[in-house]
């Protein structure tokens, strides 16, 4: 998997929680220009962690603030698993 396949997958994640914009997110979107809470962050974690077969702890969501951030973040999880 590559970054490109996982931020299609956020954008299409964060399209189903009806996250305005979310077709139009770019890796340096942050969180809050999409207007998303921590409530749709966690229901995007889940669908990432189901999808891809990770497991993303609370403490590695801290520094997660833009969409390019969780991205990598996916992509570094499922290399480590992998």
């Amino acid at each position: 998997m590559d970054e490109g396949q996982v931020l299609e997958l956020v954008r299409a994640k964060l399209d189903e929680i009806k996250v305005e914009n979310a077709s139009t997110a770019t890796m340096d979107t942050t969180w809050e220009e999409l207007d998303v809470d921590s409530l749709d962050l966690v229901e995007l974690v889940q669908s990432l962690e189901d999808e891809y077969g990770v497991r993303i702890e609370d403490e590695q969501l801290k520094g997660v603030k833009t969409v390019g951030d969780a991205v990598r973040l996916v992509v570094a999880q499922s290399s480590a698993t992998a």
